[in-house]
């Protein structure tokens, strides 16, 4: 299967994306020229030990730190014998941990808390870099898993601890940009970038901190960010196995590089789209073509969607759903026919009107047909 992850199609992936509703592997990466994740360093895994070993200080009177506390570049000290630093981007849900020129963990967070997770377990991160004793260490950390927990205390100074060990304080850190290249990740929102590599077009779509990637036979769509002038592109959900980490550099002109250096050419374009709020979106609809369709879209992210006849369910599905612009993400965790069920569907939702229905161009291919046209339940 070709993956969209096309612009590092030399890189080894340790471990494919095979389960309906999974997210993402935790260790393979379209970036990483050489395997080694089956066989870290015993020094990766002494190093991370050591991270977790420490005893959890916390200052007193300290609060969660927000989002608002958070500037873009922090420095987190010594950690794996070399400095690494914390990215927080434009703060729409993308963190990443960086070995700078040598590797980074890029992960999904909404910061709850004042609470950074991730790791195998979670399915929300994804690393890149170069095979070295430092990007082995880091790429052990994200398979073990971390959590850092970030606080402001009680003289509104920030502090950091990973894994329960002891606070320290967050220093906040300069990254040189280049006018050549794209450093902050809002620059994209709202652009459609057409891209060529080896004569197969991968066309993105760049919304509100989330993308859209689509090729002839696949497609993914999940979190974006740049960080470190480095885009960075996490899927949650796509119809095919996917990588769980893109990272390209993109010029000031749009054209990109991959980890290799090998250079993309794009074209840019405004990308109009009239966006759907996520929660009118939410809610029951209905549908009489040739069954009686329920779509449940819940504001929790969870979604039903269940075909019936004369009180006799053909097919109901179960999963998550979510909204980027006006294109609708469902991906399916529950099937009833799992051979025909689509880990992932997507559909341009038009003429929404919440109080009426909208249209759903779809790309489900599962039988019963899924309509295109949903409306308000009727009650007597």
């Amino acid at each position: 299967m070709k993956n969209l992850s096309v612009l590092a199609a030399s890189a080894a992936l340790s471990v494919a994306l095979t389960a309906c509703g999974d997210d993402s592997s935790s260790a393979s990466n379209v970036e990483r020229e050489e395997d080694s994740s089956s066989s870290v360093a015993e020094e990766s895994s002494s190093s991370v030990e050591e991270i977790e070993s420490s005893s959890e200080e916390e200052a007193p009177k300290a609060r969660a730190a927000t989002l608002e506390d958070l500037e873009k570049n922090y420095s987190l000290g010594e950690m794996f014998g070399t400095k690494v630093y914390l990215a927080t981007g434009a703060k729409k849900g993308v963190f990443s941990l960086w070995i700078p020129d040598t590797a980074w963990v890029a992960f999904r967070s909404d910061f709850k808390d004042g609470v950074l997770e991730f790791g195998k377990k979670d399915k929300n991160g994804g690393w890149a870099g170069a095979t070295a004793p430092a990007a082995d260490s880091l790429n052990a950390l994200l398979e073990k898993g971390a959590k850092i927990k970030i606080i402001m205390n009680e003289e509104e100074k920030l502090q950091y601890s990973i894994n329960g060990g002891d606070f320290k304080d967050l220093e906040v850190a300069k990254v040189k940009v280049s006018d050549n290249t794209i450093s902050d990740g809002t620059k994209l929102d709202g652009m459609s970038l057409s891209c060529a590599v080896d004569g197969k077009k991968t066309a993105y779509s760049f919304f509100e901190g989330r993308y859209l990637a689509e090729t002839e036979d696949a497609w993914e769509a999940g979190y974006y960010d740049v960080q470190r002038s480095r885009l960075l592109m996490l899927p949650t959900f796509y119809d095919k196995p996917v990588y769980p980490l893109t990272s390209m550099t993109v010029g000031s002109d749009f054209n990109m590089l991959d980890i290799t250096g090998k250079e993309i050419s794009c074209e840019s374009a405004e990308l109009k789209y009239k966006a759907i709020d996520h929660d009118k979106l939410a809610g029951e609809w209905v549908s009489d073509v040739d069954y009686d369709w329920t779509l449940n879209l819940d504001k929790s992210g969870s979604y039903s969607i269940v075909a019936s006849k004369g009180g006799n369910a053909e097919l109901n599905n179960s999963g998550n759903w979510d909204v980027y612009g006006n294109i609708l993400l469902i991906k399916n965790s529950q099937c009833t026919n799992t051979a025909d069920c689509l880990t992932g569907i997507k559909g341009t939702v038009s003429g929404f009107d919440a109080s009426k229905g909208f249209k759903l161009d779809h790309s489900n291919t599962e039988k019963p047909a899924m309509p295109t046209s949903w409306g308000v339940p009727q009650y007597e």
